[in-house]
């Protein structure tokens, strides 16, 4: 008996993205392997958590870093640094922040669900701009005595209304401020795994549980040196506020072995089998004269293709989805444009066939449906007579 058959659980196929409530993404056996060699053994945590920063830090080409139990952990205890400025005893009286540096501020056109990270380590959230944008007399405005740090968002969704990364930096840096830079979906490209903090970010948190394909209570933080040290001080298992975002051991080795394979991994290649995949999902449906297109951006940005599908005019997107998910498989909806999309970042070749197969069949469904309605339609002249 499986651990499936034993809980009870269904297997799903991921044709969506890297998402947590799918269980972030696939690991390697490599990393599998490392994770199951550690479990056997104990290990001093500061040691592994040290050495384990320092492996981190020259695979990735940074100057520092850090292993945490995920991006949302790492918001909260980048926060509690910004704001216990090395002073051991503030760190403890978190999340009291009375007669401390506690703002925190971010964008308003980037304020999202995972503020509130930052909140739990006690700092008060403030907002720049509007929804709109963001104007650089506004950030230099809402910097105060309070103030602790900036955060920010480069996703896709917000670049339009944001200061460059470049410029906060120069105003935050200027005041004496860190910036933190939550780039937890933003890989690919590998190259953003230096960009940030060659732009002048202290801090720049990235998910060990998407395209890392780390485990996926895993999260990763480069940057300076004297950011990094505070770090390690304080996060878990040391007490305080972030007591409660430990990691195993499983998951510190798990993820060193991850980044480790993805910095060193083709991505030319990985680009191309992903774009033969969806090209193969286009070329399918084009037999079936179902409307396609592919797109070369992630949704927040990164850069991978997907392939969008227009749906029959009756379908909804989301109908589509929950059709395709009672049948095992997660995809993703673009209700503005009545599309479904896949994505073919967590799809072995078979699981591409399976999908192909299930979509067609949600879509031709629908068409039969619309043209048995159209089939018992009335006639012109029955609809005069009154016949119905």
């Amino acid at each position: 008996m499986d651990i499936f058959e034993k809980l009870g659980i269904r297997r799903y196929i991921n044709a969506h993205d890297t998402y947590t409530v799918y269980g972030g993404s696939r690991m390697e056996e490599a990393t599998v392997r490392a994770m199951e060699e550690i479990s056997r053994a104990f290990v001093d945590m500061d040691e592994l958590q040290r050495q384990a920063g320092k492996f981190l830090a020259a695979v990735t080409g940074n100057e520092a870093a850090y292993v945490t139990s995920g991006a949302a952990s790492a918001m909260q205890l980048c926060a509690a640094v910004c704001m216990a400025q090395g002073n051991e005893y503030l760190y403890r009286r978190l999340p009291d922040t009375s007669g401390m540096k506690n703002e925190i501020l971010v964008f308003h056109c980037q304020h999202n669900c995972y503020d509130k990270a930052i909140e739990a380590s006690g700092a008060n959230v403030v907002l720049v701009g509007d929804a709109d944008e963001t104007l650089a007399f506004e950030l230099e405005g809402k910097i105060g005595e309070r103030t602790a740090a900036v955060f920010y968002f480069p996703s896709g969704l917000y670049e339009r209304g944001s200061l460059s990364l470049e410029q906060t930096v120069e105003i935050a840096h200027r005041h004496g401020l860190p910036v933190v830079v939550d780039a937890a979906a933003q890989l690919p490209p590998v190259e953003n795994l230096q960009r940030f903090t060659r732009l002048g970010a202290d801090m720049v948190i990235f998910s060990g549980g998407k395209t890392l394909k780390g485990p996926q209570d895993s999260g990763l933080i480069v940057g300076k040196r004297s950011y990094l040290e505070d770090c390690l001080r304080f996060g878990a298992p040391a007490h305080g506020v972030c007591r409660g975002c430990k990691i195993s051991r499983e998951a510190v080795a798990g993820l060193c072995t991850a980044v480790e394979a993805y910095v060193r991994k083709d991505h030319v290649t990985d680009w191309e089998t992903l774009s033969c995949r969806v090209d193969r999902i286009l070329s399918s449906f084009r037999e079936e004269k179902t409307a396609g297109w592919r797109e070369e951006r992630g949704p927040v940005g990164q850069t991978y293709p997907r392939a969008f599908l227009k749906l029959p005019e009756g379908l909804k997107p989301e109908e589509a989805a929950a059709r395709m998910r009672s049948r095992g498989i997660y995809i993703g909806t673009d209700p503005l444009r009545h599309a479904v999309y896949v994505s073919p970042l967590n799809l072995t070749e078979e699981e591409t066939d399976t999908v192909i197969r299930a979509l067609k069949d949600v879509i031709n469904e629908e068409k039969k449906r619309v043209e048995a309605c159209e089939g018992h339609q009335p006639a012109a002249d029955d609809r005069k007579r009154g016949y119905k």
